[in-house]
C-alpha cells in the first residue's frame, strides 16, 4: 500500500514511541538544516533512535547450560554418587561417558556458535543524514526520530520516513509488496524501511525508527511462530518421556529385589545401579543435536546458513517448493533482450544512444540501455523532459535531429499523429503477454516548447525490449527438485500471466496454470492448491494462507523469499529459506540463508539432510534396543529376586563397544536415502523385537549359569552373560548398517577386535571383573551365541508387519512413504 500507513503506526498511549506525532516540517528548519547535535542526544537518551536487539545465536552460558543441566546427566550424576560412596571407583566409569556426552556437545555447539555469528554478520551500508546542517555518514542504527535523512539511487530506506522534497523519485517495494513495478513517490509520501531507491533523489524525515518500524514489527510478529517441525526430534521426545515413566518403578522394583537378596547392602545398591544405568539412554539427544550440528558446520563451507538445528532436516522431507519469483526465480533486474527497429529509414541505436546519454535523472531502464548503447558523435541536445511516472515518458530535441520520445507504449500510441499500425500494438501485446517490458521509441520533428507535453506528430520508430534476468541456476534446480518428485508453487505479487510466462522460460511443470488470487475467496484455496502452479497478485497475507492450505493438505512445505513481505509465509512454511537479496529481517526469520544466493546449493542442503535422518535413525535404534533389554532385564530380575547379572563395569563396556562409540562414529557416515515418514514407527518396530531377543538370549545364559546343569560362580555366570549380551549386540550393529561398505567393516572389526583384547588381556579382564568360565560353558555360551543370531535374524525377517499396526497408533506415524533417490 504505497504512501500508507501501516495500522500500528499510531502509539499506545501512555508508553515510551518512537513514532513521530507532528507534522515532519515542525521538525525542520525552513532550510531543511536537520536535527542540531542536542536534539539528537536528547532522542537517544529517550530510546528514539534506530537500533533493534539482534541475537544470532545462543549465548554460551546457555549452551552449557542445556548442555549440562538434563534430566538424564541429573539420574547418572546421582547414580554415579551412589557408587562412588558404596562401591567400586572403576564401577562408576559410566559418568565419564555422560563427561564426554556434554563436553562434546558444549564444543561442537559453541563452533557452530563462533561460525554462525561470523557467517550472519552483514555489512550495514552508511546513511547519508543531515545534522547541523551538515551531511554527515552514518550507519543506519545511528539514525533518530526526526532525523533528515538524503536517498540516492541504490539506498535501502532504513527507517520509515515521509518525503519532503523529491526529484523523479522511484522506489522498489518488492521486499514489501511482492511487486516489481516501480513506484514514485512524490512530497508527503511515505517510504518504508526494507524497500529501495530505483531512481531520483529524494529528503525524507525518519517517523518511526526502530522496533516502531513496520518492518520489525512484521518481524516481531514473525517470531512469535513455532520452531521447525522435526519428525526426529518429536520422536526422540516421545521415546524419551516413556523412558521418563519407566525409570521410576523399574529402579524402585530392582532396588528392593537386590536390597533383599544381597548379603551387604553395598552389594545391592551396587546391582540395582546396574541396572538402571542400562536403562538411561546416555548420548541419544546428544547425537541427534551434534549431528545436525555438523551438518551446519559443513553446509556453511557452502555458504549456507541454517539459523535452527532442524531445519536440516526439514528440507529433506519437504515435498512443496514455493518460491516467489522476483529474488528467486529472476534477480530482479532486466537486460536488453532486443530493439526492434519500426522504420528501416531511422537509425533507431543511434538515437537511442543520443537520447539515453541525455538524461538528467536516467531511469533504471535506460541505464541499461547506456550500458550497452554507444553515443554517436553530432547529437547536440537543445532540450529535455525528464522521466515522470505520471507522464511514463522522458525526451529530448536534438539540434537539427528533432525531437526522440521513449516510453510506455499505450501512451506514445494513443499520441501520435495518425493511428499506429495493427500490427504494431499486436507485438507490444504479444510481447508483453511473453514477460517482456516494451519501451515504444518515437521521433517529431516539433521541438519541445519547454512545457513537459509530447510534441505533435509523433511517429513510432522502433521498440525496446527488457527480458527480467533468471538466476543462473533457476532452471537446474526447479528440475532437480522435479526429479525429487517436489511440487513447485510460485506464489508471487506481480501478474500471474507474467509470472507464468518466466516459469515457462524456467521449464517449470504445470506453468501454464496461473491464478489471480484477486479473484479467489480464501474458502476456495483448498480446492486450488493442487492443481495450480502460478499464484499471482498475492498479498504478504495470502502467502501465509496458501502455505497452511498445503500444510492442512498434508504436505511438508519450503518456502523460499527475499521480501518483508514474505517473512509471515517463511515462518509458517516447514523450512523459510532467505536468499542473499534478502532484507536484513527476512534473513533474521528464516531458517536456512543462502548468502551467495546460489540456488545450486539447495541439493547440498538436502544432501545433509538425508545423511542425518539416515543415521539419526540408526543410532536411535541401537540406543532404543538398549533400553528395551535393560528393562527386561530389571523387571525379570526385579520379580525374581536374582541377583542382577552385570555389574555397572559390564554394562559400559557393551554400552561403549556397542552402542555410544559406535552411535558416535555412525553419525558421521555418508548416506544419500530418501526420507520417509514414520521415524518413530521403524525404531520402534526394530528396537522392541530386537531388545526382547536380546534379553531373552541374555537372561538364559545367565539362569542357565547359575541353577542350569552347568553350575558357574555368580562371577563366571556375569562373565558369560557379558560374552553373549556383546556378541548379539555386535549384531544388532550389523543388522542395523548393511549392506556395510568397506568403512562399515572397519569399523565393526576394529570394536570386535576391542572386545576379544579386553577379554584376553589379564589387566583388563581384572578391570572389568571378567572371570572366565569352564570350557564345558565357553562351549554352552558359544551355542547360545550362535543360536540367539538365527533367533534375531528370524524374528526381524519374518515377523509380519501388520503385527506391528499398534505401533502406528502408539507414535501416531503416518504410514510409510518412498521418494525415489536421486539420479546418479
Amino acid at each position: 500500500m504505497p504512501g500508507g500507513h501501516h495500522p500500528s503506526s499510531r502509539p499506545a498511549p501512555g508508553r515510551l514511541t518512537s513514532t513521530l506525532d507532528v507534522s515532519p516540517h515542525e521538525t525542520l528548519t525552513p532550510a531543511h538544516r536537520g536535527l542540531t547535535t542536542e536534539e539528537v542526544e536528547r532522542r537517544r537518551i529517550a530510546g528514539q533512535v534506530n537500533e533493534v536487539p539482534d541475537r544470532t545465536s545462543r549465548t554460551y552460558r546457555e549452551i552449557v547450560r542445556s548442555n549440562i543441566l538434563t534430566r538424564f546427566n541429573a539420574i547418572i550424576s546421582v547414580l554415579a554418587a551412589v557408587i562412588l560412596i558404596f562401591g567400586d571407583l572403576i564401577d562408576a566409569v559410566f559418568a565419564l561417558v555422560m563427561v564426554l556426552n556434554a563436553g562434546i556437545g558444549i564444543v561442537q555447539e559453541a563452533r557452530a556458535k563462533q561460525t554462525l555469528d561470523r557467517l550472519k554478520v552483514l555489512i550495514a551500508p552508511t546513511t547519508i543524514v543531515v545534522r547541523d546542517g551538515r551531511d554527515l555518514e552514518v550507519a543506519p542504527s545511528a539514525l533518530v526520530l526526526g532525523d533528515l535523512i538524503r536517498l540516492r539511487p541504490g539506498d535501502q530506506v532504513p527507517v520509515d520516513a515521509d518525503v519532503l522534497d523529491s526529484i523523479a523519485l522511484e522506489v522498489d517495494e518488492s521486499a514489501l509488496t511482492g511487486e516489481a513495478d516501480p513506484v514514485p513517490k512524490r512530497p508527503g509520501d511515505e517510504v518504508r524501511s526494507g524497500s529501495a531507491i530505483l531512481a531520483g533523489t529524494a529528503e525524507v524525515v525518519a517517523t518511526r525508527v526502530g522496533g516502531d518500524a513496520w518492518v520489525h514489527q512484521l518481524v516481531a510478529q514473525a517470531k512469535e511462530f513455532v520452531l521447525t517441525t522435526s519428525e526426529i526430534r518429536s520422536g526422540v521426545d516421545r521415546l524419551l518421556r516413556v523412558v521418563s515413566w519407566m525409570i521410576g518403578p523399574l529402579a524402585a522394583l530392582l532396588l528392593w529385589s537386590q536390597l533383599r537378596g544381597a548379603e551387604r547392602f553395598e552389594d545391592g545398591l551396587v546391582s540395582a545401579v546396574a541396572g538402571v544405568v542400562g536403562l538411561v539412554p546416555q548420548g541419544l539427544v546428544l547425537l541427534v543435536s551434534m549431528a545436525m550440528a555438523v551438518a551446519i558446520l559443513r553446509l556453511s563451507r557452502n555458504h549456507v546458513v541454517v539459523q535452527e538445528l532442524h531445519a536440516v532436516e526439514g528440507l529433506a522431507r519437504v515435498d512443496v517448493l514455493c518460491v516467489d519469483k522476483t529474488g528467486t526465480l529472476t534477480t530482479g533486474r532486466f537486460d536488453l533482450d532486443d530493439i526492434i527497429t519500426l522504420d528501416s529509414d531511422i537509425d533507431v541505436r543511434g538515437g537511442l544512444g543520443a537520447l539515453t546519454a541525455s538524461e538528467v535523472s536516467p531511469t533504471a531502464s535506460t541505464r541499461i540501455l547506456a550500458d550497452v548503447l554507444e553515443v554517436p558523435q553530432g547529437w547536440d541536445p537543445v532540450e529535455h523532459v525528464a522521466f515522470s511516472s505520471a507522464r511514463k515518458w522522458s525526451a529530448t530535441t536534438f539540434r537539427d535531429r528533432g525531437t526522440w520520445v521513449i516510453g510506455a507504449p499505450e501512451i506514445l500510441m494513443d499520441a501520435a499523429g495518425s493511428p499506429p499500425d495493427a500490427r504494431e500494438r499486436e507485438l507490444v501485446a504479444q510481447l508483453t503477454s511473453e514477460a517482456k517490458r516494451v519501451l515504444l521509441v518515437a521521433t517529431s520533428a516539433a521541438p519541445l516548447d519547454g512545457e513537459p507535453e509530447l510534441p505533435p506528430t509523433l511517429r513510432p520508430v522502433g521498440l525496446v525490449v527488457l527480458v527480467e534476468q533468471l538466476r543462473v541456476d533457476a532452471a537446474e534446480i526447479m528440475d532437480y527438485f522435479a526429479q525429487q518428485q517436489v511440487v513447485v508453487k510460485i506464489i508471487s505479487g506481480d501478474s500471474a500471466s507474467t509470472v507464468s510466462a518466466v516459469a515457462k522460460r524456467l521449464g517449470i511443470d504445470g506453468a501454464e496454470q496461473h491464478i489471480d488470487l484477486r479473484e479467489v475467496r480464501a474458502d476456495t484455496l483448498d480446492e486450488l492448491v493442487e492443481e495450480t502452479t502460478v499464484f499471482g497478485r498475492v498479498q504478504p497475507e495470502q502467502k501465509r494462507q496458501l502455505v497452511e492450505t498445503l500444510q492442512r493438505a498434508g504436505h511438508t512445505v519450503a518456502m523460499t523469499g527475499d521480501g518483508v513481505n514474505d517473512i509471515p509465509a517463511l515462518k509458517t512454511a516447514d523450512i523459510g529459506i532467505a536468499m542473499d537479496t534478502a532484507t536484513s529481517a527476512t534473513k533474521s526469520v528464516a531458517q536456512l540463508v543462502l548468502l551467495d544466493g546460489r540456488f545450486d546449493r539447495l541439493p547440498h542442503v538436502v544432501a545433509e539432510g538425508r545423511r542425518v535422518v539416515a543415521n539419526m535413525e540408526r543410532v536411535s535404534s541401537l540406543f532404543i534396543t538398549k533400553t528395551v533389554y535393560a528393562a527386561i532385564f530389571a523387571l525379570a530380575i526385579g520379580v525374581s529376586g536374582a541377583v542382577f547379572p552385570f555389574l555397572p563395569r559390564h554394562m559400559s563396556l557393551v554400552s561403549e563397544l556397542t552402542i555410544g562409540a559406535p552411535a558416535f562414529l555412525l553419525s558421521f557416515r555418508a548416506a544419500d536415502e530418501p526420507c520417509r515418514t514414520g521415524y518413530l514407527r521403524r525404531v520402534l518396530r526394530f528396537s522392541i523385537p530386537a531388545g526382547i531377543v536380546v534379553s531373552a538370549v541374555t537372561l538364559v545364559t545367565y539362569w542357565t549359569m547359575r541353577s542350569g546343569p552347568i553350575e558357574t560362580s555368580l562371577e563366571e555366570a556375569r562373565t558369560a552373560s557379558t560374552f553373549v549380551l556383546t556378541t548379539i549386540a555386535f549384531w544388532v550393529l550389523y543388522r542395523l548398517i548393511r549392506p556395510i561398505d568397506r568403512y562399515d567393516a572397519l569399523l565393526l572389526v576394529a570394536f570386535i577386535a576391542i572386545f576379544v583384547a579386553v577379554i584376553t588381556a589379564a589387566p583388563t579382564r581384572t578391570f572389568y571383573a571378567l572371570d572366565w568360565p569352564s570350557v564345558t560353558a565357553i562351549v554352552a555360551v558359544t551355542a547360545i551365541m550362535a543360536g540367539s543370531i538365527v533367533l534375531l535374524e528370524v524374528v526381524l525377517h519374518w515377523l509380519p508387519p501388520e503385527r506391528w499396526a499398534w505401533l502406528t497408533r502408539l507414535t501416531g506415524s503416518a504410514p510409510t512413504e518412498t521418494r525415489p533417490a536421486p539420479p546418479s
